[in-house]
């Protein structure tokens, strides 16, 4: 396990760390939305243990390896999150493990959103 928190809540924010998206065998299998849904999951699993919602996501960095992967990235990111728009990064980079094509952090609100 890497040394780090999955989430930490600061004030009235709650950070979530980047996640891979590993399967409960811990691999990474999958092209890049099968990879892109598994980790919103997750991160949306992570949110609910404190109450909160994809909804209530405020921020999101993203990082694909492969750039004409980002359509198909996006349209599963959009399944995702339906209506809701967080603000976003999205850039091209190596990741660390082999295999992952994207990893994504959040930055969740406990207060209300607008806009």
């Amino acid at each position: 396990m890497a040394h780090l928190s999955t989430s930490i809540k600061a004030g009235s924010l709650l950070f979530l760390s980047g996640r891979l998206a590993f399967d409960t065998d811990d691999n990474i299998t999958g092209g890049i939305e099968k990879q892109t849904s598994l980790i919103l999951a997750k991160h949306f699993e992570e949110l609910a243990k404190y109450n909160l919602r994809p909804e209530n996501v405020v921020k999101a960095g993203v990082w694909l390896t492969e750039k004409n992967d980002f359509q198909s990235f996006d349209s599963a990111y959009a399944q995702a999150f339906g209506d809701h728009r967080p603000t976003r990064s999205t850039v091209i980079s190596q990741l660390a493990i082999q295999g992952a094509l994207i990893e994504i952090d959040l930055v969740a609100s406990f207060d209300s959103i607008v806009g």
